[in-house]
């Protein structure tokens, strides 16, 4: 078996006192930023929040979503992988210190340029169309889907105006048993107009519905009425 390794990249180097960053995947595939600055034996969180929330936000609002299971930000060295995996979600196996050319850039840029490096592969978001066509797609769109993490939603967008789309529905649908079948949309989904294009879609369901799509596919050929299985997403 492949081991995961935590690799901290240097950020900063002051007389016997290092601060590193990184950047991994969750096993529920949240995205987390990690600062740490260690000291001898000491080690000490520094930041810690998920970078695929609040993507929209600036300044500290795009920073705010803390993992709610982080309380421990002081503790030896030693620990730093239990209490990753304890509190963080994530189980490593070792720790590699690394340098890069990222260690001078800002916050911002670093998040674009560890979020691009990782976004090689295609995530296909695949929409069923019909009606008539605006801004080359059709003017009703709908899909089942799997975020990343692994909630099953239904949505659906229609071309409003302008240029505009609306969210006609979106809800889950992995646990009607629980809710007697009420209609729950995410939490995290407050947009109800956006651009109707590719680009503005993708960007409403990865901000606030939490899926990481890099490109859309439009079809006519598959009947969600009929089966309830997602069609695209963790999946």
């Amino acid at each position: 078996m492949h081991k995961s390794i935590l690799k901290l990249e240097v950020f900063a180097s002051d007389n016997n006192t290092d601060t590193f960053r990184t950047l991994f995947k969750t096993q529920h595939g949240r995205v987390v930023y990690l600062a740490v600055k260690i000291n001898g034996t000491n080690c000490t969180i520094l930041d810690c929040f998920y970078t695929d929330r609040n993507q929209g936000k600036c300044g500290a609002d795009r920073y705010c979503a803390k993992p709610q299971k982080l309380q421990t930000f002081h503790f030896h060295i030693d620990e730093l992988l239990y209490v990753i995996d304890t509190e963080l979600d994530k189980k490593f196996y070792d720790v590699d210190i690394i340098t890069t050319d990222n260690a001078a850039l800002p916050l911002d840029h670093y998040l674009k340029v560890k979020s691009e490096a990782t976004h090689k592969k295609y995530h296909f978001l695949i929409m069923v169309g019909s009606g008539d066509t605006y801004n080359e797609l059709p003017a009703r769109l709908c899909t089942r889907l799997k975020n990343k993490l692994h909630r099953s939603i239904f949505i659906e967008l229609q071309y409003y105006k302008d240029g505009k789309g609306v969210v006609n529905q979106c809800h889950y649908y992995d646990r009607k048993y629980k809710r007697q079948d009420i209609k729950v949309t995410p939490p995290l989904l407050t947009s109800c107009f956006f651009p109707y294009n590719q680009e503005g879609i993708l960007n409403l369901l990865n901000h606030e519905i939490c899926c990481d799509f890099t490109h859309m596919i439009v079809t006519d050929g598959i009947d969600l009425d009929s089966n309830t299985a997602p069609l695209c997403g963790a999946i």
